[in-house]
């Protein structure tokens, strides 16, 4: 059951997909359909590939990814990504309790910008590890590629509880804002 499961199938797709582009886009003499073909193979594999992003709180499905189209994520989930990929979007991290212990988030940005709202009264970690991209934070600082830092607010105490947000970064731009 696994081999024909939708990830395992949009792999597929898009490796066939890849493959047949390096093969036929540095071709000169091949027609517009095979360039064509291949992108739309590649293009429905990924569809396959990130169609299962997604993860079931309470009874309503909510969208941990937003891909290519804009969007914006509300954060509830302390087990779950949040991903940002190919497009601007927003992830709200204000409506999310502190709880009773830490709570470890995952934000990614790949090739996209991302715009993290947290709030400034809460105790707040950010772990930033960015790969050839920019993070801004709320007080001003800008993280270059390559340098993994931690930023937290005000009322963090290492002792307490808190949220810690692990960004990971590859070719974007993301904002850190606090409200």
């Amino acid at each position: 059951m696994f081999l024909f499961s939708s990830p395992v199938v949009g792999a597929i797709f898009l490796a066939v997909g890849f493959f047949l582009f390096l093969k036929f886009f540095f071709k000169f003499d091949s027609g517009f359909y095979k360039p064509f073909f291949t992108i739309l193979l590649m293009v429905v594999g990924l569809n396959f590939l990130l169609s299962d992003f997604k993860f079931l709180s309470g009874s309503n499905t909510e969208i941990n990814t937003v891909f290519v189209k804009p969007g914006t994520l509300v954060v509830k989930d302390s087990d779950a990504e949040y991903n940002v990929m190919f497009t601007r979007g927003e992830t709200d991290f204000t409506n999310f309790p502190v709880g009773g212990g830490n709570a470890l988030i995952d934000s990614n940005t790949v090739f996209g910008k991302n715009r993290i709202i947290i709030r400034g009264d809460l105790p707040v970690r950010i772990l930033i590890y960015p790969t050839l991209g920019l993070v801004q934070l709320p007080n001003g600082l800008k993280i270059i590629p390559f340098f993994k830092n931690v930023y937290t607010t005000k009322p963090f105490k290492p002792d307490s509880r808190a949220i810690t947000i692990k960004i990971n970064l590859v070719f974007g731009v993301v904002d850190v804002v606090e409200r």
